[in-house]
């Protein structure tokens, strides 16, 4: 265990995460240097490990998601007989399953367990580069499983506070529209890599976090297939139409949403990437009004 004397009074000080030591007569602060690690890796390890988790907590703090309404409550009966609550803001009616914004999570209540099997294969298709680990956080991450009496089963999956559809959203201005197209590309880029078609990009399937830009694609994973054509980037341009206040302006990026994909997603996501040089100034984070 590692002590930490005050070098302004000689007290203790007492250990507060990122903040480093402070001291708990004078209030003087103090953090560690690598010389005071010597010897002490495990104490090393579990500093990492504790602030990885704060940051963890602090992404998933759902009281920072101030677009979050309760709207109403559908219950199903689970195997064991209770009661299975699923408090909702909006649900989606899709042949073959239902699909849930809830407060923490994307619940799917599938009709059968052959359709919930369909929509994880599509899912386990996935693969990604090995330098990258932080893009499955683009993709639903399943939190649970649960057999309802019916025959169904509901999935349900992480949402991260503030992420929700685009279309909830729309219409877009094209300053903040440019980087949802960004995160589209993007995705589409991993779906090219994994050797596969998406088939349900869409305004209600495209996720976004306006505060953060980051970006998720849920809708219909049962329709995956191996990638045959552009139909994805087809659908990027159709989604970006759907969601946009003004496609005329700025002119390049008139000319990209009505143009033909490029031969791949990473091609198109290079002419993309000209059009946010030559029609936007160049990469900039433009804070959205609410």
């Amino acid at each position: 265990m590692v002590t930490y004397k005050c070098k302004t009074c000689g007290g203790e000080m007492d250990f507060c995460g990122t903040d480093g030591f402070i001291c708990q007569y004078c209030g003087s602060k103090a953090f560690l240097s690598d010389e005071d690690y010597k010897d002490n890796e495990k104490f090393r390890e579990l500093l990492l490990q504790y602030n990885r988790s704060l940051a963890e907590n602090k992404e998933l703090d759902y009281s920072t998601d101030h677009f979050w309404t309760y709207r109403d409550v559908d219950v199903y009966p689970m195997e064991d007989g209770r009661p299975l609550r699923i408090e909702y803001m909006k649900k989606y009616e899709r042949d073959g399953y239902t699909c849930y914004i809830a407060k923490e999570s994307v619940v799917y209540v599938f009709g059968s367990q052959t359709e919930a099997d369909a929509f994880s294969q599509g899912l386990d298709r996935l693969r990604f580069p090995a330098s990258d680990d932080k893009l499955q956080r683009v993709f639903p991450e399943l939190k649970m499983e649960i057999g309802l009496q019916t025959g169904g089963k509901a999935h349900a999956y992480l949402r991260r506070p503030n992420c929700y559809p685009a279309g909830m959203f729309a219409p877009w201005a094209s300053a903040h529209l440019a980087w949802v197209i960004s995160r589209m590309e993007n995705i589409c880029c991993a779906l090219e890599f994994s050797g596969i078609e998406h088939g349900d990009i869409a305004p209600d399937s495209v996720w976004v976090n306006p505060l953060t830009h980051e970006g998720m694609l849920f809708g219909d994973w049962r329709k995956v297939g191996g990638k045959r054509s552009r139909a994805d980037l087809n659908a990027l341009r159709k989604t970006a139409i759907a969601l946009a206040k003004n496609t005329g302006e700025p002119k390049e990026l008139y000319r990209f949403l009505n143009s033909p994909p490029a031969q791949d997603a990473y091609a198109d996501f290079e002419k993309w990437d000209r059009v946010i040089e030559d029609g936007f100034g160049g990469h900039r984070f433009i804070k959205m009004e609410f």
